[in-house]
Order: C-alpha cells, then structure tokens, then sequence
C-alpha cells in the first residue's frame, strides 16, 4: 500500500477483556500454518495475518507448512491437512469461513480465487477493528493482548460473483480493493465489452466480405455484425478460441456489439428480431452458438442501447451465457424499481428498466448489472443518490443479477465523497442486505474524525433535498438544474458553506483530516462557479458593478484560488468525464470571472 497512514482505533467489541476466556493470539505460542504446496493467495493470506497482526502487537509468528506435525497453538491459514473443526459448503471462488476449534485454533479457509485473502482480511476487519477507509488510511488499535471469542463459526458466500466497484481507488491500489473484496485489473476478463469489431476487424475482412457486417438502409455497414451470417459465427468462435488460449486464465469472454445504436436489418435478421420484438432476438442464438464451444468460460453479451429489451419469445439462454444489462437510461433519485425511472438518452430506453430486467430475470440468472452510480458530466457535482444504492442492488440480485458493473469515476483521485462511495458500495455487493446506515456512519467517524456530524448533515441535507425538490436526478446533468427549486438553492448553499466552516474548525488542528474535509467541499465550491457561468454578470454572489464596471467580488477570487490549490493538493486530475484538468477549468473560470457579461 502506498504512503500508508496509521492511526490509532478505539477496540472492537469483539474483543474480550482479559479476565475473559478465548484465544490469546499474542501468547508468543502461535506458528501460522499454510498448506505445502500453498498457493500464491495462501501465502500472501498467510504474510498479510502476520503483517497486519504485527501492526497492533509486536509479537512476530512464524509461518510454517502443514508438513510439520500440528501443534496445539496454530492459526491455520487455506486448505491445509488439519481439518475444519466445522464442515463448510462449497465456498464456491471467493467464499470464506472463519472458525475456532473450541480449544487454541484459529482456521480461516477460502475458495478457490480470493477466497483464504478475503477471510484473513474480514477476521481483522471484523473480529479486532481494523478499518481501511481509504490507500492512505488504515486503521487500528494498539493491544497489549490480542484475544478473540472461542466458538467463531463465520461462513460467508457472496451472492454476488463479480463485483467490479468501479472507482479509482480500487482502479490504482490492489491493498484497498482486496480489503474490500472488489474485483478490478485481475485475470477475470479476457474481452470486455464492445467486441464485434475485434473478433471480426472490418480492416481485415469488410473489402472482401461486406455481407458479414450490418445491413443499415439497404447498405452493408461495419457498424454491427450480420448474426444470422454462419461464416460470421465461424470466424468469432475460432477468433476466440486463439484469444482464450492467449490467455486461459480469463473466465469472461464478452461477445457483444458495437457501442453505437445500429443493427442488421437484412431479412435473417429482422425476422429473428420481429419475433423477439426486440434485437436481441438476433443476438441471443449467436451468443449460444459460442457459448456451446466454450462451455467452461463465461461468455458475456450486451443488452444495451437498442438490445435492452429481452426477447419476448422467451429463447433458452445457455447457463455460461451472461447478460451484460445497462442502466444508462434510468435516473436515480429514486430507487429503479419503485418506479419508471427511465428516460430517453438516445440509447433506446423507452419504458421501465424495471420490466426490461424483470423480463431478463425469468430468461436467465447469469446476470451482469452494468450500473452507473455518480453524474459524468460533472464528477464533482453533489450527486444524493446514496439512499438509492442499497435497494437497486437488491431489486437486481432478486432477478436473477450475480455480477456487478457499477460505473462511478474511474478518472480522478478524490471526486464526489469518492471514498464514502467506494465504501458503500464494496460492502453492498459483498452483503446487499448490510447495515448501510451503521457502515456510514462508522465511514464517517473513521474517515472525518471530529468533523462527522458537519459532514453527515450535509449529506442528509442534500438527500432530503432532493427529494422535497420532486426534482429527477440524472447522469449528466448540470448543477444548475438543481439550484432554482433543489438541493443547490442559494439559501441551502450557504448553509452547506456553514457547515464545512465548523467541520474544517472541528479538525483545524490535524492536517490530513483537515484536507479530507477540504476534499469534501470541493461539490459546494464547483457547483458555485458552474451555476455563476449559467447566470452571466447579473449573479450578485459573484460580481458586483461599480461606476458602470462589472467585476467579480475579490472573496470570489480567493474562492477560486483554494479550489485550485485543494484540487491539486488532492491529486484530482480530472473534473468530468471529457477529462478538463483542475488547472485548466480554473483558468477559464478566471477569464469567465474577468470578462463576464
């Protein structure tokens, strides 16, 4: 982990006294045994139980294989030759059980891809109070003893098989997203997303064979492939079967279409997708007809853009089939099922999302959600959409969604309340039915320190807002789309502004708590000069007139001013999803400052 911050944390109530009876780690009797032949998984769960161990006790344990006889202190990491004191089910790939034997053993044993790393990591997350809360900051206590409850029997199997938490902290810190069991940069992927044109490049076969690709109007196009085509179906299987052996450990292979709302209208076609009342009525037999050669990897196709829609004629889906589902038309102020949340982006979404993945549901439960949780045209914009996390993810696993996609900024270190969302969503999709208040609340005091009660008004505020607004909350909006009658109104404005005034005081004393709060206004700030650059001149917060003169208020400048520097202290690199740097908004911001009409 890089530039790793410690501090210290208060005990977990899991924790006994030392009058109480349980297993004292910190005996100085204890080896950590790993299996023989270990895999690379168990040894690192294995060395990150001593490190982490370590960090609140100096008592250094020895890691041994199971080759040597057993003794009657061990911590017995992965599936070694001792047995569970209580037998488990199948903890399928990233599954975990965590036991006690009764006596002075502690067993935490995994499935077979992250399984053993994720239960060394949730022992000490959850059984001694360790709390990664960001890359920079892990916390923990300091014990003079380390002792924990004997009888521990803590099995657990997400539902979710594949949860990509889609931010940057998980995109850029390998510690953080296996602490937080999220699944991004590993071998799971071989193709993803978008791959008509690299299974069948145009630049190699469109001259000679144009009838492979769509027919638009009356014209062969490389927008899509022609699925009804057998010459097609032959090149993507055997182009495939070269990738895979390229790369065998990849489980998902995506076979799906161009990011673009075309599609084959030549007569095979069109009469596959007339009786599916849908194009995915083309796309769902070819997608099988791979799927059948390659029956032990997972291959994942859209229903995106014009293939949302599942087909009516209800096809048999084969079970290594995944349906990529996209949300990008829905809004998000309130939960996706509890209403028709969808609106036209020009991506085809007409009517509920809700029935579209209800009717996907009945077909199939290989289900990949592809969510998308944070507004892209301006990352740092206050986007109140945490209410709706919780329920989404578990209206999508309730209809047949094991895997998980949810899009947030993938571009910049230190958007929008990043961390907290980060947060959240890790524990959501490993335990849709987790505690959400508790765990936000347990962010925020860990993460904000004496500023947490500032900082959870300011959040309830905006939520509450946004909801007494009746106002919908979309993916790219502006923030002046919530400041006439929302959440961004001048009065609510400034009592955000009082509110990080008292948090910043609160933590004024401690720097890196400090620039977090600091961080945290950054919303407020940016969504001030947006809504000025909408109002021109006549905007009284920011400009003043004098002897026939417009100019901006010197405070504004000075706003101005911190914002860059807090930006760039926090390492933010990009504001939006076209990717406009700090620096550079801030300079045109200036000139809109200096010449505003």
């Amino acid at each position: 982990m890089k530039n790793l911050l410690i501090l210290s944390l208060s005990l977990s109530a899991f924790l006994l006294s030392s009058c109480e009876q349980g297993i004292i780690l910190s005996s100085g009797k204890y080896v950590i045994v790993v299996p023989e032949n270990a895999s690379e998984i168990e040894q690192k769960a294995a060395a990150e139980f001593q490190r982490l161990l370590a960090l609140s006790n100096p008592v250094k344990i020895e890691i041994v294989n199971d080759t040597q006889a057993p003794k009657s202190h061990e911590i017995v990491i992965g599936a070694t030759n001792r047995a569970l004191p209580v037998k488990t089910d199948d903890l399928q790939r990233d599954g975990f059980t965590i036991q006690t034997d009764g006596g002075s053993k502690l067993f935490i044993s995994g499935g077979s891809r992250k399984g053993t790393l994720y239960g060394v990591y949730s022992f000490f997350e959850t059984y001694l109070g360790y709390r990664c809360y960001a890359p920079d900051v892990l916390k923990y206590p300091t014990l003079s003893e380390v002792k924990i409850a004997n009888g521990l029997n803590d099995t657990q199997i997400p539902v979710n098989t594949f949860r990509n938490d889609y931010y940057y902290a998980v995109l850029n810190d390998q510690f953080y997203a296996d602490w937080h069991k999220a699944q991004y940069n590993e071998p799971e992927w071989g193709l993803f997303v978008h791959t008509f044109n690299t299974l069948v490049p145009p630049a190699e076969y469109f001259k000679t064979h144009p009838e492979y690709y769509s027919l638009i109007n009356g014209k062969r196009s490389t927008e899509q492939l022609c699925l009804t085509n057998p010459e097609v179906l032959q090149i993507v299987i055997d182009n495939l079967a070269k990738r895979i052996k390229e790369k065998p450990e990849a489980l998902y292979w995506s076979v799906s279409q161009n990011d673009n709302g075309q599609h084959c209208e030549c007569d095979k076609c069109k009469a596959l997708d007339d009786a599916a009342q849908s194009p995915s009525g083309s796309i769902i037999p070819f997608v099988n007809e791979v799927a059948r050669k390659f029956p032990d990897k997972i291959i994942s196709t859209l229903a995106y853009w014009y293939s949302r829609k599942a087909p009516v004629n209800k096809p048999k889906i084969e079970p290594n089939v995944n349906i990529m589902l996209c949300t990008i038309e829905c809004l998000r102020h309130r939960p996706i099922e509890s209403e028709d949340t969808s609106i036209n982006l020009n991506h085809g979404g007409k009517g509920p999302f809700a029935e579209d993945l209800k009717a996907w549901g009945e077909l199939s439960h290989n289900i990949l959600l592809w969510d998308y949780v944070t507004d892209f045209a301006h990352f740092l914009m206050p986007f109140p959409n945490l209410r709706t996390l919780q329920p989404n993810v578990q209206f999508f696993v309730r209809n047949g969604v094991v895997a998980h996609f949810p899009e947030g900024n993938p571009c910049t270190y230190n958007g929008e309340l990043e961390k907290l969302r980060s947060y959240l969503i890790a524990k959501i999709l490993w335990n849709p039915n987790v505690d959400v208040e508790a765990e936000t609340d347990d962010f925020l005091t860990g993460y904000y320190e004496e500023a947490a009660p500032f900082i959870k008004e300011y959040i309830t505020t905006i939520h509450d807002e946004l909801e007494k607004s009746g106002l919908p909350l979309g993916i790219y909006q502006h923030p002046y789309d919530h400041f006439e009658k929302g959440f961004l109104r001048t009065e609510l404005a400034e009592k955000y502004e009082q509110l990080f005034d008292r948090a910043e005081a609160a933590v004024a004393s401690k720097p890196d708590v400090l620039m977090r709060v600091k961080i945290a206004r950054l919303p407020i700030t940016y969504s001030f000069f947006e809504i000025a650059k909408r109002l021109g001149a006549k905007d009284t917060r920011v400009f003043e007139t004098v002897n026939g003169v417009t100019k901006a208020h010197q405070d504004v400048i000075e706003k101005l001013n911190r914002f860059r520097e807090v930006c760039n202290g926090a390492k933010i690199t990009y504001l939006h999803e076209c990717w406009e740097a700090p620096d550079a908004y801030c300079d045109a911001t200036l000139t809109f400052l200096e010449n505003a009409k």
